[in-house]
């Protein structure tokens, strides 16, 4: 944690939003763990339940758990991440939460 702390001090005048980005982030990939495990769980124990009506063996369940966890965990670390990145550009000076100043070429 000192080396956060030290990050955050070293970086503060040059860029005012680091702090509460890194924060940002640090939930961010909390949430998409925790999301994965949800959605891994969620998802093996729906295929146990319904494993009668399901067209393939209990051999694939890790796997198809596996996958849709994945594509679960990715999307809500992506869009998470997309809100820090918004948050941080609107505490920098140069930018508006809306867009970029007009100065700042694209």
């Amino acid at each position: 944690m000192d080396n956060i702390n030290a990050l955050k001090e070293q970086y503060k005048d040059v860029h005012p939003g680091f702090g509460s980005y890194m924060e940002c982030m640090s939930r961010t990939l909390l949430t998409g763990l925790a999301s994965f495990t949800l959605a891994f769980a969620g998802t093996y124990i729906g295929q146990n339940l319904l494993k009668k009506n399901l067209p393939y063996k209990e051999k694939s369940f890790v796997i198809i758990s596996s996958l849709v966890a994945t594509a679960v965990s990715y999307r809500v670390t992506s869009v998470r991440t997309k809100a820090c990145q918004a948050g941080w550009l609107a505490a920098e000076e140069k930018h508006t939460y809306f867009s970029e100043s007009p100065n700042s070429k694209i």
